[in-house]
């Protein structure tokens, strides 16, 4: 008996060791991805593999895409008079207006030390999933964004959370 026992308690730790490799992938920002600035006001890093895309209509908004996925940034100028702390359940409100479901926020003290706010959801009519990382100020908003469908979304969000982490703000507009 406390020979099988052991032996069930053995598997269940090696399959749970072996469960988890592949979320503790780290990224090495500086080699494995590619240094975007926005003058000397915004830079963030995204993955080497993805590309520039350069046929974006609205020219506010920088994309980089691989195959299904894209990692987009854009600085929104927010001219009213709406306080910070009201802000991200304004922001989630605008993702369920553009047919977003299952949206969540959570603060999060990011490496370049900005608390911003991250949130999480689902285009209802496309199936894609999405993170939106957001840093609010007075002035402005500064979204670094990715989204895929939700199998390579649930297979790479860990790798592409490090560079979402990546954004620091150099100067507020």
């Amino acid at each position: 008996m406390r020979a099988c026992l052991k032996v069930v308690t053995i598997v269940t730790l090696l399959l749970t060791v072996f469960a988890c490799g592949k979320k503790s992938e780290t990224v090495f920002l500086e080699k494995d991805g590619t240094l975007y600035e926005v003058a000397d006001q915004v830079s963030f890093y995204y993955p080497k593999d993805f590309k520039m895309d350069t046929s974006v209509e609205n020219k506010a908004i920088v994309q980089f895409v691989r195959e299904q996925e894209v990692m987009s940034y854009q600085t929104i100028i927010d001219d009213t008079d709406n306080e910070i702390d009201d802000m991200p359940e304004l922001y989630a409100g605008q993702l369920e207006e553009d047919g977003a479901i299952d949206v969540g926020y959570k603060n999060l003290k990011i490496d370049s030390g900005l608390n911003c706010q991250e949130f999480t959801g689902t285009y209802q009519s496309t199936g894609i999933k999405f993170k939106h990382l957001v840093y609010f100020t007075a002035n402005s908003e500064y979204v670094l964004s990715y989204q895929a469908p939700q199998k390579v979304y649930d297979d790479e969000i860990s790798i592409i959370s490090q560079y979402l982490n990546s954004l620091k703000v150099h100067k507020e507009e």
